[in-house]
């Protein structure tokens, strides 16, 4: 999978029920810590032994091998690329790097978002949950074997209830929304929200008649 990373979520039309709080932009950011976090839970969960994330904790189903919950507690988004960079091998070469895309397969399309999104202490922390549903079939085994070669992922469908709150929003933003995670055959992450409430108000997303 290549480094590059596109997220489609800038798009959003604010269209509240009622009088919505949270500014368009409050919503974008809240929107990009929530699928950040949930891209990095799942690059940390695949990498062997999985990695520690600050503030996220992650349960499975019995006898299911990929993660089925992940539960925030005051979970700072710009926690998560320290992490990931201690993956990275001292010296770049070809075997290094094949060993470190053995070991994490997403760790550097999920470093990449990260560092995008220039996260910093306190701009984005939450508090909350996300599950998330994988295509039929779906393994640990098979999902890794689709990123190592290079082939796109089946979409990962995220149900999410969680709030962000931090410096980069003008307001605390509760988020209850369905959005779907896929990988493109050019190597791109892409994120559609499907459907959405801003702090208990109904908004349109990109497809929705209005």
């Amino acid at each position: 999978m290549k480094a590059t990373v596109v997220i489609l979520l800038l798009t959003l039309v604010i269209a509240p029920i009622g009088a919505a709080v949270p500014t368009a932009n409050d919503v974008t950011v809240a929107v990009a810590a929530i699928t950040d976090a949930t891209i990095s839970a799942v690059a940390a969960f695949l990498n062997t032994p999985p990695l520690k994330l600050p503030g996220i904790e992650t349960y499975q189903e019995a006898g299911k091998t990929l993660p089925h919950l992940l539960r925030f507690t005051d979970s700072d988004t710009a926690s998560y690329a320290p992490v990931f960079r201690q993956t990275q091998p001292a010296q770049r070469n070809f075997f290094s790097s094949l060993l470190s895309a053995a070991r994490g397969p997403l760790n550097e399309p999920t470093l990449q978002l990260l560092t995008l999104h220039a996260w910093q202490e306190g701009h984005a922390r939450l508090t909350g949950t996300a599950s998330t549903e994988w295509g039929v079939g779906v393994t640990l085994t098979n999902l890794m074997a689709k990123v190592i070669s290079g082939i796109p992922i089946d979409p990962i469908t995220v149900k999410a209830d969680v709030k962000v709150s931090g410096r980069r929003v003008s307001t605390d933003v509760h988020i209850v929304g369905v959005f779907v995670i896929e990988s493109t055959a050019e190597g791109f992450v892409e994120i559609r929200p499907l459907s959405m409430e801003i702090n208990g108000d109904a908004v349109a997303t990109p497809g929705e008649e209005r």
